[in-house]
């Protein structure tokens, strides 16, 4: 299974939305903390009553999260399922076709003559 080519591509795919959602992950919350620790005057710029730019961007990383989950569950219904699908089908058309074989040939201590 693991030297067909769907599989391959398969692992490949899923390991680049892997690391692409985690350099975002990442990268929002560096970003995040790099700006509270070298902008403070930045990040406590009044947006409106007690709301500050800080308290904004840092509620702004669960909505972060939400879009790369929502993202992670689209890929996986568009990129990663149908080809797993295809793999079980494969593999249980293998595993169909080496029963056979192996209920058709015959069994040791098994000598009739024709």
């Amino acid at each position: 299974m693991a030297h067909d080519p769907a599989y391959r591509t398969l692992r490949r795919a899923h390991r680049q939305f892997g690391v692409r959602a985690t350099a975002v992950a990442v990268g929002g919350f560096l970003v995040y903390v790099l700006l509270s620790s070298f902008a403070p005057a930045l990040m406590n710029r009044t947006l409106g009553g007690h709301l500050t730019l800080g308290l904004t961007l840092g509620l702004g990383q669960f909505v972060l999260m939400g879009v790369i989950v929502w993202r992670y569950l689209v890929h996986h219904r568009t990129h990663v399922t149908p080809v797993v699908r295809g793999l079980r089908r494969l593999a249980r058309h293998q595993e169909t076709t080496a029963r056979a074989r192996v209920s058709a040939a015959p069994r040791e201590g098994d000598h009739r003559r024709w």
